[in-house]
């Protein structure tokens, strides 16, 4: 758990710098964005396999999440705190906090996490309600404090850019919800269904 959640946070931090890299002017560099956790075939399937029963996918994206909300959290200012969250805070400040950089790698998390919403975790639903809760924060940032929407009002083409990225999470929830929906309640009808076959068995004295 505290490797993956070491492992989390340095995958953010490698690709928030990165991104204030490519802003300064300097090139981009493979393999420092979100995604490249997931290029691994058996990660990518697990991932996107809704009746897995594997625990890591859920811890792998549940601390990427949390290591979401820690990125975006001020410079603690407790000298008692402890020396990985003034890390973090550190990293937010020093690559631009004030301009709201740690969405970026915060929005690709909920990119490439997406396929979470159709899991079947069998009642587990910490990974998925730590998503859904990004996903939320992501919005309201975005619909509060996000800036201008437009060019013409002075927006730049990556506020343009992470602001139709996010507007498209949104319409792709809706429809994962709706089928996650749909499969439920054709379970529930495959669950009534039998029990009403056995049900007539043993009223009919059928083994």
């Amino acid at each position: 758990m505290h490797a993956l959640a070491c492992i989390s946070r340095t995958a953010l931090c490698v690709d928030l710098f990165a991104k204030e890299s490519v802003r300064r002017g300097q090139k981009p560099l493979p393999g420092t964005d979100i995604a490249s956790l997931f290029e691994d075939v058996r990660i990518k399937d697990d991932l996107n396999s809704v009746t897995s029963k594997s625990l890591f996918r859920e811890e792998l994206v549940a601390m990427l999440v949390e290591s979401c909300f820690q990125l975006s959290l001020p410079l603690p200012e407790q000298r008692n705190s402890g020396m990985e969250s003034r890390v973090i805070g550190a990293l937010a400040y020093g690559t631009g906090y004030g301009a709201l950089n740690w969405t970026e790698p915060a929005l690709e998390v909920v990119e490439v996490c997406r396929p979470c919403v159709k899991w079947d975790c069998e009642g587990r639903t910490y990974a998925i309600d730590c998503y859904l809760k990004l996903l939320v924060r992501l919005c309201h940032i975005y619909d509060t404090r996000g800036g201008v929407k437009r060019v013409k009002d002075g927006a730049s083409q990556d506020q343009i850019m992470n602001e139709t990225r996010l507007q498209n999470l949104q319409r792709d929830l809706v429809k994962d919800l709706r089928e996650v929906f749909r499969v439920a309640e054709l379970n529930q009808d495959k669950i009534r269904l039998k029990e009403d076959v056995m049900v007539g068995k043993k009223l009919t004295g059928q083994n």
